[in-house]
């Protein structure tokens, strides 16, 4: 998985474990929804900027958000896009799809997700 579709992926879950609509991100970023969805499809990357913006608005730091991306690749596995660890099926179809399904999948599991990124990290 590319680290360009990790991101998209993992700003998807991000936002979606704010329960924030793309329409209300694109309110408080002032960020257009449209181009928040490339973002969130992996048709285009943010700016440093603009995801700098992104996460201000949905009051995640930068670390939250690599915990976020690690969350996500330990979670479709080394195969690609759409292989879930626990068996799931792979999702097959052009690259949107399978980032689409991912995206999905990723919030079935949002629990998990907020369980793994909010916490602390433990102690060795």
């Amino acid at each position: 998985m590319s680290k360009d579709t990790l991101l998209a992926t993992a700003l998807r879950v991000l936002r979606e474990s704010r329960s924030i609509s793309q329409k209300e991100l694109a309110e408080l970023s002032h960020i257009e929804r449209n181009t928040i969805s490339k973002y969130e499809n992996g048709w285009i990357q943010p700016s440093r900027e603009k995801l700098s913006t992104l996460l201000e608005a949905l009051r995640f730091s930068y670390a939250e958000l690599e915990q976020a991306e690690d969350f996500v690749r330990r979670l479709t596995g080394d195969g690609g896009l759409g292989t879930q660890s626990g068996g799931g099926e792979a999702a097959t179809g052009s690259r949107e799809e399978r980032i689409r399904a991912t995206s999905e999948d990723l919030g079935r599991n949002l629990g998990t997700l907020l369980q793994i990124v909010l916490e602390p990290p433990e102690a060795e």
